[in-house]
């Protein structure tokens, strides 16, 4: 009975389900072994290298193969919560040692990317954050602004995750707002049942971090990404021309959010005056910021500095930038040299298990790219779809934003912009579409990351929480997902078109 208590609940708490992991196991060995090569796959494979003999062309075709299958079984996995969280990121790289996909030297460097720093870093100083009650009292400004009407709450916690989002990476973001939410829940459940106030505010948090990203530059890799691929082309985006045009899926997706997130997840208390005035009350008693919390603080908005200057600032005094990542660790290993904490607390109080699922989903998209196995799927996606006559104008842009959507489910976002942005801008040049919808539109359309627990860094954090389980983000993608797609064929159409007036087609 123990066992099956830990393998319901939620988090990183659960244990195997033979069931589904058997489901894996059969789909990756069908798709892997099973069912012949396709011609395409070869044909890939063959356009990857020159004076390849046939021997090395077979054998990239079937890693492209087994990549795909590793992908398939990874899919039931991260649904079904089949196996642990973690395991399931340590196994990608197990699968790619055991069929010689990647070599024994190599394989750790596949899990060693500069996200993954950022990801421990960020936590760290979440942590930091938290030690200190900064949480909370960002937290309580939040609430202030709000009231106590739990929908508004939502629409609270969606707006302060989202905007922050625009300019801080969303792993720094959503930690510090995962206290309060707790808070908040604990104290309603001690005299209500609340399992779905828990589960709304919990995805609250994971949902604003993804709809704030798209609307500035500084919002992710992504787009700094598809910024160089536009510059490559001759196209230049400056920072307030990204806002302009990614503001209105930032805002539209709150108002619509903050409807379908509620009656998704129906709470079972409309207002939470009682938890809100009770965390009042502990927080007052904290009385005013201390000289260490505003040395906190000082440090945070330090590091957010270095990351907004970091290709710039940064790069120009030392000569080489320190990336996302040197710059999280240096503000977490910061707080230790000056004594506001120790390593210890940063053992009790991250998340390593979130650290660990992202960086094998890292290694995951690493090996789909450099496998050619990326390649092969965003051709065949293209190459069924052009014959239906949408390989131009908004029709094209809306095909790269579906395409966009639905890859950034199978890999990270960063990836899938990595793989498929030459491509697209080099059809929308060919079309003469331009070039600059395209490409914004894909780097948005990658946001959708909804259904998967590995979607977002966000979501992997909030998971962890323990208040989610892998099959809510499949209930509120289900209608979550197309309803954001309907926002982005608005904003392509209408906002984009008619209010901003840029053409679909070059002149």
């Amino acid at each position: 009975m123990a066992d099956q208590e830990q393998n319901n609940s939620g988090g990183f708490s659960k244990t195997t389900n033979f069931k589904w992991l058997a489901v894996g196991i059969a789909l990756f060995t069908v798709i892997g072994f099973v069912i012949p090569t396709p011609t395409s796959m070869i044909e890939k494979a063959a356009a990857m290298g020159q004076n390849l003999s046939a021997d090395q062309i077979a054998a990239n075709a079937k890693n492209v193969q087994i990549i795909i299958a590793l992908l398939s079984a990874c899919v039931i996995f991260f649904a079904t919560e089949a196996i642990p969280m973690p395991a399931v990121a340590l196994l990608i790289g197990l699968v790619q040692l055991f069929f010689g996909i990647t070599e024994p030297s190599k394989i750790v460097s596949t899990y060693a990317h500069d996200a993954v720093w950022f990801i421990a870093g960020s936590l760290a100083i979440g942590a930091t954050l938290v030690k200190y009650g900064l949480d909370k009292r960002i937290g309580m400004l939040v609430m202030n602004i709000c009231g106590t009407n739990t929908r508004m709450i939502v629409v609270g916690l969606l707006l302060g995750t989202a905007i922050p989002s625009a300019f801080i990476n969303e792993a720094s973001i959503a930690p510090m707002y995962i206290p309060i939410a707790i808070a908040l829940y604990t104290l309603t459940n001690k005299n209500t049942p609340a399992p779905n106030l828990g589960k709304l505010l919990m995805m609250s948090i994971a949902i604003g971090c993804m709809i704030g990203a798209p609307m500035s530059p500084s919002g992710g890799a992504r787009n700094a990404i598809m910024i160089g691929f536009l510059s490559n082309v001759g196209v230049e985006v400056s920072f307030f021309q990204w806002m302009s045009m990614g503001v209105f899926y930032t805002l539209a997706m709150t108002a619509l959010m903050s409807f379908i997130l509620p009656l998704l997840f129906k709470p079972e208390v409309s207002d939470l005056s009682e938890a809100v005035g009770i965390l009042k009350s502990d927080l007052s008693k904290h009385g005013k910021m201390t000289g260490k919390q505003w040395l906190v603080i000082g440090i945070m908005f330090m590091v957010v500095f270095m990351w907004i200057t970091d290709k710039s600032i940064t790069k120009s005094l030392l000569g080489f930038s320190l990336g996302l990542g040197g710059v999280a660790i240096f503000g977490a290993v910061l707080y230790m040299l000056l004594g506001l904490t120790s390593w210890q607390d940063y053992e009790e109080s991250v998340s390593w298990g979130v650290i660990i699922l992202y960086a094998g989903a890292i290694s995951l998209g690493t090996v789909f790219r450099t496998s050619g196995a990326a390649g092969w799927l965003a051709d065949s996606i293209i190459n069924t779809l052009e014959p239906l006559g949408i390989n131009s104008g908004t029709a094209l842009i809306l095909l790269v934003v579906a395409i966009g959507a639905s890859l950034t489910n199978l890999m990270s976002a960063g990836a899938t912009v990595a793989v498929i942005g030459p491509v697209v801008l080099d059809m929308a040049i060919t079309s003469g579409t331009n070039p600059l919808l395209v490409g914004v539109g894909l780097a948005i359309s990658t946001s959708l990351a909804f259904w998967l627990v590995i979607g977002t860094p966000a979501s992997s954090i909030v998971y962890a929480a323990g208040q989610l389980e892998a099959k809510d983000f499949i209930r509120m993608a289900m209608l979550a997902w197309p309803a954001a797609l309907l926002v982005m064929a608005a904003m392509v159409i209408f906002y984009w078109g008619t209010v901003l007036q840029i053409p679909a087609m070059l002149q």
